[in-house]
């Protein structure tokens, strides 16, 4: 075993900081890399792993700096939507091929504001919201008509279903309120 042999687990660090590239190490070539996994070496994977989950994280900074949110749409970006989903597994302790996140990625997921619950709805209806404040800024009202937006037309329509309670998701007290202030009205009628 590597720990009763000090001189094995001074090499064994050696080669984590050489796959990590860090402390002034040379990093390891290709074949070098080859020789360790062909072995199967266990503190070589985990370097590779933290590697990836470090750039992953670098990726979702920047998309929720360009973005101001977390929702990685899958078809574009399936990569950073996977490491998305990853972690929140990792957090709840479901995720088969991992292990719970370190405190310090707890640490930096948190310090983005990353949510580790889904909130796609929540953003998603805020989104749309927006949308309606910015057709009503440039319009001067909120009549929007088929021809000119059909989709935020249906959300309308569905935020007026939602308000009644038809057997739907019932709107927020909060959303009830952001809509009421930009005077939505809530009978189709206009």
């Amino acid at each position: 075993s590597h720990k009763d042999d000090p001189d094995l687990n001074r090499w064994m660090r050696q080669q984590r900081s050489r796959v990590r590239s860090t402390y002034g190490y040379v990093p390891l070539s290709d074949e070098q890399k080859s020789l360790l996994e062909s072995i199967d070496c266990p503190m070589v994977h985990q370097a590779f792993d933290l590697r990836l989950w470090y750039e992953k994280y670098d990726q979702l900074v920047d998309f929720w700096q360009k973005h101001g949110h977390f929702l990685v749409d899958q078809r574009e970006d399936p990569s950073l939507s996977k490491y998305i989903l990853q972690q929140r597994k990792r957090r709840k302790g479901t995720d088969t091929h991992g292990s719970l996140p370190s405190k310090s990625q707890i640490y930096l997921l948190d310090r983005i504001g990353f949510p580790w619950e889904s909130d796609r709805e929540e953003v998603e209806w805020q989104m749309r919201f927006d949308e309606l404040v910015q057709f009503g800024e440039e319009h001067g009202h909120l009549r929007v008509s088929r021809k000119e937006n059909s989709s935020l037309m249906r959300w309308m329509t569905f935020q007026r279903v939602r308000y009644r309670g038809d057997g739907l998701s019932e709107l927020s007290e909060k959303q009830i309120k952001q809509l009421e202030k930009i005077g939505f009205r809530w009978s189709g009628s206009f």
